[in-house]
């Protein structure tokens, strides 16, 4: 098997999963007792399975599990791990994505998207299809370019908690 030496499409497929992770726990978090728990509908997992196959076994790992902020770290840091590190990239690459300036920046932005729309995203279900569509749109204006490249000229860190070294 021929494995990809790409940090930026790495980058690119590790920010898909961080980005699905938030997606469900925006529309999928469930209170019981004094625990949050991922509950995905039996139809929205359909979807998914058919819709982003790479992803349906993300979403079936984390489905009707108790969900917190290091929970869904780990989670996404080993799924990151056993899908792309070392089985589609060399085992290079991953480390050089959580410390690549672009990537992070990228989750900065997603993040910042987020917290900008979480109102609308809130009125209405809308499918992960939806969000990276929405979040595209967002991406492409003027001033979101102009801002991701000020980041990335200053070489600021956003500081986004990314996983650590992969192995």
């Amino acid at each position: 098997m021929i494995r990809s030496v790409n940090v930026n499409n790495a980058a690119k497929d590790a920010l898909e999963i961080f980005q699905f992770d938030q997606w469900l726990r925006f529309y999928f978090i469930k209170e019981k007792g004094d625990e949050l728990w991922i509950e995905i509908p039996d139809d929205v997992l359909s979807g998914i399975e058919e819709k982003q196959p790479e992803l349906f076994r993300f979403a079936d790992m984390v489905n009707n599990a108790v969900v917190d902020y290091k929970r869904s770290q780990e989670n996404v840091c080993s799924f990151v791990a056993a899908r792309l590190d070392g089985q589609k990239y060399e085992s290079s690459i991953l480390p050089q994505v959580f410390d690549n300036a672009t990537f992070k920046v990228e989750m900065y932005m997603f993040n910042v998207w987020l917290k900008m729309h979480e109102s609308h995203l809130d009125e209405e279900y809308m499918d992960f299809d939806g969000w990276l569509e929405m979040y595209k749109g967002w991406n492409s204006m003027d001033e979101v370019r102009e801002y991701r490249d000020k980041l990335l000229k200053s070489g600021t860190d956003p500081q986004i908690p990314t996983c650590g070294a992969t192995q």
